[in-house]
């Protein structure tokens, strides 16, 4: 069985718990390297707590069954918050990751980001409502936004959405609800959620390549989210790449790539065929991400071009990270993941030409889709909660 890094807090062994269950305590010895009298009293504590139970599935094998730990469902409920630049997604979650409510609202035109939090506020107030009169308890809030962002403080300084703004996320939430909150860059909250309930539950090093108007990613060193010294990491659209025939100018990734944003690449397209659905919409509105794909699924030929050039650019970010990490599995989501392009399939098939001497990583894409940033929050506020729990019994 594969030994998983662990530094032998309870909190790491919650953490064991939600990625393997059902777990026998005799496996986790194993994995963690542990005596089993250390790991027998380590999850008397946590089930003290309410925070795992005893599974009535049993193990199999010869002789005595082995009793099952699971994580307890209904120990904690968080409220996971995805803030776009031109949607939000507000959704209510238990403790084993599965979504109970849910919300969302999309915008044509980008808002600022105090605009946003204000229909945040509307959404989380209605689920809120919804939670009590189900008699859910809500333990904590947790954000996921794109852009800088402190994630001790909450603290947001960017300029991502309609205007550069300093807004303090954390203390928003809290002062307007009275519930802990946690503030995450959005990919690394994605990542948090792959790392408990997705593909990197049992893979100690891990990418996470997050494709939606341009490109971002993640990574998991060693079973723990790795943000930078200064929460920057995983910046993949900034590589720097010196341009043709100049010693002193360089491009980033984004600045071939029309700032990778797949709308910019799409409005270019649509301009210079002036045929097809998304230069129809174009003639009416600006368009949306969901325009491509909607364009995509009616078979438009601009937007299989677009889908064509975000593979080329998301092809070269993974050949980066192959040869940066070394990762074992590279977990690609976003808005094209959904889609009938087989978009994992041509980025596979186009890094493998790229990098034809190099062992690669697995490729696949998330089946957590549309619920991975949210989700991803939510768990970054599970993993205060059940360290403050913790905490308090120390």
């Amino acid at each position: 069985m594969y030994k998983t890094s662990f530094t032998s807090s309870k909190e790491e062994l919650f953490s064991l718990i939600c990625r393997y269950q059902p777990i026998a305590r005799s496996d986790i010895a194993e994995i963690v390297g542990l005596t089993r009298a250390s790991v027998s009293n380590m999850t008397k504590e946590l089930i003290a707590l309410h925070l795992i139970r005893e599974s009535k599935k049993v193990g199999n094998g010869i002789g005595r069954k082995k009793v099952l730990l699971e994580v307890k469902d209904n120990g904690i409920h968080t409220i996971g918050i995805n803030i776009g630049r031109r949607s939000i997604f507000v959704g209510l979650y238990d403790a084993a990751g599965r979504n109970l409510w849910k919300r969302v609202r999309s915008y044509t035109m980008i808002h600022t980001l105090q605009e946003y939090l204000s229909e945040v506020k509307e959404l989380t107030t209605e689920l809120i409502n919804w939670a009590q009169d189900r008699e859910i308890n809500i333990d904590a809030i947790g954000v996921g936004i794109p852009g800088p962002v402190d994630s001790e403080s909450g603290i947001y300084r960017a300029s991502h959405f309609l205007k550069y703004e300093i807004v303090n996320i954390k203390k928003i939430m809290e002062d307007e609800f009275s519930i802990p909150t946690y503030v995450e860059r959005d990919v690394n909250a994605a990542v948090l959620g792959e790392r408990f309930f997705g593909a990197g539950r049992r893979c100690e090093t891990f990418a996470y390549l997050l494709i939606v108007e341009g490109i971002g990613a993640g990574t998991v060193l060693d079973g723990h989210l790795y943000r930078g010294a200064h929460g920057l990491a995983g910046k993949i659209g900034r590589l720097i790449f010196p341009k043709e025939q100049s010693k002193e100018s360089t491009l980033s990734l984004e600045e071939m790539g029309s700032e990778l944003s797949a709308l910019k690449v799409a409005e270019e397209y649509a301009q210079k065929d002036k045929n097809g659905y998304l230069y129809k919409v174009l003639q009416q509105r600006p368009l949306h991400i969901d325009d491509i794909l909607q364009a995509v699924r009616e078979g438009d030929l601009t937007a299989m071009q677009v889908v064509d050039v975000m593979v080329h650019y998301a092809s070269i970010a993974v050949a980066n990270l192959v040869f940066l990490l070394d990762p074992k599995l590279i977990i690609i989501s976003g808005d094209f993941i959904g889609i009938p392009t087989n978009f994992v399939g041509k980025l596979s098939e186009k890094v493998k030409k790229m990098l034809p001497d190099r062992p690669l990583p697995k490729l696949i894409g998330s089946h957590l889709y549309d619920l991975s940033i949210s989700l991803g929050a939510a768990t970054r506020a599970l993993s205060e909660t059940v360290s403050t729990k913790i905490r308090n019994i120390s």
